[in-house]
């Protein structure tokens, strides 16, 4: 279950690094186990409060703070890192 989360992308132009708690208080009705699901409920949190940006990564850390997952936003999508398929470069 995610508990934390890094949020990263460009406001104006400049970078900009956003951080939080996920609870069910501030997130309620989101399953904090699926990734994509949490981030998107984030991105929508800072959006009514007023933060809008670009994101283009989000970290979220599991409730023992032994695991961070890295996403990105790939194809008009959240997926992890490590699920973005390679691409030939030749």
């Amino acid at each position: 279950m995610y508990v934390y989360y890094i949020l990263r992308g460009t406001q104006n132009k400049q970078a900009i690094e956003l951080d939080g708690e996920v609870n069910d208080e501030q997130f309620p009705n989101v399953d904090r186990t699926e990734g994509p699901e949490v981030i998107n409920e984030v991105v929508k949190k800072l959006a009514n409060e007023g933060t809008k940006g670009e994101w283009t990564e989000c970290d979220l850390t599991n409730e023992y703070y032994d695991r961070d997952d890295t996403y990105v936003y790939f194809n008009k999508k959240w997926i992890r890192r490590s699920d973005i398929p390679l691409t030939n470069t030749r």
